[in-house]
């Protein structure tokens, strides 16, 4: 099963949950009174705006510690839809359980714990706390498929993916890892790093093909038959009215670099 988005777990989720759970009672309450809950919580004493605005802290207070507890101890842990599923429903029976020992309290004995339990405290709350929890987590949802989805899209940018004459794929690479490329007559050579060595890969492909994906991908061209990772690049030098660029990576040769690009790659380094 997939585990939780780490959208879940950051302090915005949290107090997503802190502020809009309590608030959502305390008004839903106050708004539509559900369940006689107003008349419930009025107790023949004129009670009803007090005990719902105890109720609507000792709800803040409950959601701020489980919430920031979930934050800490959970995080590092794998944590299924499911299991956040069932951490929810624990959350808001937590939330009943208290709200009904202090319904017991305040009733003066007219309503037993387990009777403001069973009969009010976990049906109404939980009922109505429900709507919060099940629209923050779906919008927590939305949140992360986008931020997986933008993750997905940024590793993708990473890695370069080069395909023969035949338009089949090749190589896999990352783009960090290309020291530089050099057209060779019907071939491309791709040199790059592997475990500290310099790699060659011949492939089979103009070097016109790849021009594209190289410069989306931050590859420079340097020359007519050549591109290099700006990256790689220590210095550009001059040597017998020729401009050369030298690699950071040893016994690779320094690579030709014409005056019409020049400009270009000794503003990127």
């Amino acid at each position: 099963m997939r585990n939780l988005s780490k959208v879940f777990f950051r302090w915005p989720a949290v107090i997503l949950f802190m502020l809009i759970t309590p608030a959502f009672f305390l008004t839903f309450s106050l708004v539509y009174n559900p369940f006689g809950i107003l008349d419930f919580l009025d107790m023949d004493r004129d009670l009803a705006t007090l005990n719902i605005s105890i109720l609507f802290a000792i709800i803040l207070v409950l959601e701020a510690g489980m919430r920031t507890a979930f934050h800490f101890f959970i995080y590092a842990k794998r944590f299924t839809r499911t299991l956040y599923m069932a951490w929810c429903v624990v959350e808001l029976l937590v939330i009943c359980l208290f709200c009904s020992l202090y319904v017991s309290l305040v009733s003066g004995g007219d309503y037993p714990y387990f009777d403001a339990l069973f009969r009010y405290c976990l049906p109404y709350t939980f009922l109505i706390l429900v709507y919060p929890y099940v629209i923050i987590s779906l919008a927590l949802g939305v949140a992360g498929a986008r931020e997986s989805a933008e993750d997905k899209e940024t590793d993708d940018s990473a890695m370069i993916r080069f395909y023969d004459v035949y338009k089949k794929p090749k190589l896999l690479i990352a783009v960090s890892s290309i020291l530089y490329i050099k057209a060779d007559e019907n071939y491309v050579n791709i040199w790059y790093m592997d475990n500290g060595r310099a790699v060659k890969y011949s492939l089979r492909a103009p070097m016109t093909s790849i021009e594209e994906s190289c410069i989306r991908h931050g590859l420079v061209r340097c020359q007519r038959s050549y591109f290099v990772n700006p990256s790689h690049v220590t210095i550009l030098r001059k040597e017998n009215g020729w401009i050369y660029a030298d690699l950071d990576m040893h016994g690779v040769p320094s690579i030709p670099v014409s005056k019409r690009y020049y400009d270009t790659l000794s503003n990127m380094l």
